[in-house]
């Protein structure tokens, strides 16, 4: 059923997309696909238009990643190569970025050299460009660990440090996560589990963390609220959701971590859709973003002159001069100087880029559709003591790390092959845990 429910949500959007071409381009002056929330809508649809000269209708298309590329690849077939109606794409992850570049989606917008010139090419060995500029690092992020110390003290539980922590027993029913076919940015924290602790102790790691989760979340932005409520005491989170949360709750009562030996910064990117009906504007857009007036929006606190005028949206620039500048106004920590002393460690690009689709949907059937098994899987195995037996089938892995980037490949083409491999794993889970619970007696 569940199978089911996707492939009409799929075909929902796709019909959405259709219809919603000619409002789209005839009504705005710019249409923008974002996974970005209303606070950052808010403000740099103020603060472009106080550039330009004139208020700029902005059409924000709110998506979450995974759910903005469905949107494109419908659109995509039903322009049959034409425009895609939509202008610009902000935010989300690298690899979704890529993988719009691959499928056709995207053209190389013009920007001013003198503003490319203060992009840095690479931070902590990480590109902050596409090679072929179909796509710009837009701002930074991190990745760790959100969490209501307030809880987790009222239930004796020590503050996780790790993503291995997240995984312990002590947080069993405490956890929330999200899922990576819709969020790309916790998507990256499943794969810093496994860059950081290997595929043979990372994979059983995301098992253990699903069966620790009460909660898994369409969005990456729910994660922080659910956190706040204290219904859930802890889950991974993308750094700037995190310090606006700690920032409106107190110190006292939450607090974000950069996940200890598992952190890594990548580019937030912006880029051009194919044929835009606004070109111009997009071009625009896209080069205040990037330029100092841009992403000067991302530090300064509300009131402060080329500040935002009602949200702080605590994010970090990629221009290092604006971090310079502004160093004394900085509420999160400057990324040039941390990556000099080494506080990040170098993601792995080829090969998150490589098994982006594999992980998403290795999770998918194993763990989210599987969510009720994979918690009742994980309390035997704990209530039964860890026995040898069942928590060595707990640990077994679905296939090797060499065998997943070759299966990546077969899922790569989203063909009917692919569905088979990916409803196969969903019942081959089902076995396995119900074999965890028979032995863990």
């Amino acid at each position: 059923m569940r199978f089911s429910i996707r492939s009409v949500f799929a075909g929902l959007l796709a019909l959405a997309a259709f219809f919603a071409k000619p409002v789209l381009a005839d009504e705005f002056d710019l249409v923008v696909i974002t996974p970005h929330n209303d606070a950052i809508q808010t403000e740099f649809t103020t603060a472009f238009s106080k550039h330009v000269g004139r208020p700029v209708k902005i059409r924000w298309f709110m998506k979450p990643t995974g759910q903005a590329l469905q949107t494109l690849d419908a659109t995509d077939k039903a322009s049959k190569g034409g425009t895609l109606d939509i202008d610009v794409f902000f935010g989300g992850g690298v690899p979704d970025h890529d993988l719009a570049a691959s499928r056709g989606f995207l053209e190389r917008p013009k920007i001013p050299d003198a503003i490319l010139s203060g992009i840095p090419r690479e931070i902590a060995g990480v590109s902050s460009f596409h090679p072929d500029g179909l796509w710009y690092g837009s701002a930074l992020s991190t990745f760790g660990i959100l969490m209501n110390r307030r809880g987790l003290s009222s239930q004796n539980i020590p503050e996780p440090e790790t993503w291995a922590d997240l995984a312990g027993p002590k947080l069993r029913s405490w956890v929330i996560v999200a899922d990576p076919r819709r969020s790309s940015s916790v998507r990256v924290c499943y794969e810093l589990v496994l860059q950081s602790n290997g595929w043979e102790k990372g994979w059983p790691m995301i098992q253990s963390i699903f069966g620790n989760a009460r909660l898994v979340a369409d969005s990456s932005n729910a994660i922080p609220n659910e956190i706040a409520k204290g219904d859930v005491l802890a889950g991974p989170c993308i750094d700037f959701y995190g310090y606006a949360q700690v920032a409106k709750a107190g110190p006292e009562v939450l607090k974000y971590i950069n996940a200890k030996g598992g952190s890594a910064i990548t580019p937030d990117p912006i880029s051009m859709l194919r044929k835009p009906p606004h070109r111009e504007m997009a071009e625009k857009f896209i080069a205040f973003v990037l330029s100092v007036d841009g992403q000067k929006l991302w530090i300064l606190p509300v009131g402060e002159p080329g500040g935002p005028t009602k949200f702080d949206l605590r994010r970090t620039p990629v221009r290092p001069d604006v971090c310079e500048q502004f160093a004394e106004k900085l509420v999160v920590l400057d990324p040039f100087k941390a990556a000099a002393e080494g506080a990040f460690r170098t993601m792995d690009q080829k090969l998150e880029k490589a098994r982006t689709t594999l992980l998403a949907e290795l999770i998918g059937a194993a763990c989210v559709e599987l969510l009720p098994e994979c918690q009742s899987a994980w309390k035997a195995l704990i209530d039964g003591g860890m026995k040898p037996a069942a928590l060595e089938e707990w640990n077994r892995l679905p296939f090797t790390e060499a065998e997943s980037l070759e299966i990546a490949k077969q899922l790569a083409a989203g063909d009917r092959e692919s569905r088979k491999i990916v409803r196969k794993w969903t019942s081959e889970f089902k076995e396995k845990y119900e074999k965890v619970k028979k032995l863990a007696r």
